[in-house]
């Protein structure tokens, strides 16, 4: 005998499958100088700049095959260097939705909120100040040290701060060594993935891009199943966010924004009441500081 299921039944159980799929909200944000093959100031942003933007974009559709291949229901994707527009709309995968362009209030974790269940870096980069660091930098040449509450930290560690601030882990990340080794000391519980060995500033040895590419599949797919031992960052409030400029104008710039503290004669301080504002100020500090 056949059995004839009612409509309603029927429905029932084809949508009951997707209901059930436990949401996964994965949030992506990509810098370009800590992408595998890319060694030069000339790839990031001068003339070799075009050859470089398919590394970049390749990297990024990695990482969101890694975030899906884990069960992500949604991924959203920041373009993060320079003006913000390297990454090819077209190009990207396009299961993921790309935030593009610049200024942005939250610059490099634009879109980023509690909403999320995960943040991944790709293609960062270490600190200014640190040894062996591959285009090591904090936004600008023209800050030299940038620290939150005594911390001495590079963009990941602003950008940081924001994912802390909504209670969002950071689970991956990929760059240079030096940036990783950053990483696993200012992240708690996340996975860090070394693409390239810095020789010297503009010097390296590098992993092949599609060996790298392979590589930060599998480790995104990874952190994000075993994304429960990474915590979110706590940052307390209120923040101090400190920086020394490279030169003493650059300083006397900053003294016109509200509440600006002058330490000495190229560093500032700013006592802000959470992360979002500390972001905030220090995105507005790399504007007024051009280098």
């Amino acid at each position: 005998m056949i059995r004839i299921l009612s409509a309603p039944l029927a429905l029932l159980l084809l949508v009951a499958p997707a209901a059930a799929q436990a949401k996964l909200k994965v949030y992506i944000s990509v810098d370009m100088e800590g992408i595998a093959g890319i060694v030069s100031a000339a790839q990031t942003g001068g003339s070799d700049y075009e050859w470089a933007r398919p590394l970049m974009l390749a990297e990024t559709n990695a990482a969101i095959a890694g975030a899906f291949e884990a069960g992500a229901t949604e991924v959203v994707v920041n373009d993060a260097h320079g003006t913000h527009t390297n990454l090819r709309a077209d190009g990207v995968d396009r299961r993921a939705t790309l935030i593009s362009g610049s200024p942005k209030p939250l610059g490099m974790v634009e879109g980023l909120d509690a909403s999320f269940d995960a943040v991944i870096f790709i293609g960062y980069h270490g600190h200014a100040n640190q040894v062996d660091a591959l285009h090591g930098h904090t936004y600008s040449h023209a800050l030299r040290h940038v620290r939150i509450n005594g911390r001495e930290v590079g963009e990941y560690g602003t950008a940081g701060m924001v994912a802390g601030h909504f209670r969002v882990p950071v689970v991956f990340v990929s760059g240079d060594r030096a940036f990783a080794e950053e990483a696993r000391a200012f992240f708690p519980g996340v996975e860090a993935l070394a693409v390239k060995d810095a020789i010297g500033f503009n010097a390296a040895r590098t992993l092949h891009p599609a060996v790298a590419r392979e590589r930060i599949t599998a480790g995104v797919k990874a952190a994000l199943a075993g994304r429960a031992k990474a915590k979110p960052v706590s940052i307390a409030t209120p923040i101090s966010l400190e920086v020394e400029l490279s030169a003493t104008p650059y300083a006397d710039a900053m003294m016109f924004v509200p509440g600006m503290e002058r330490v000495d004669g190229a560093t500032v301080r700013y006592r802000a009441p959470d992360a979002l504002v500390a972001y905030k100020v220090s995105r507005l500090i790399r504007m007024l500081a051009r280098d």
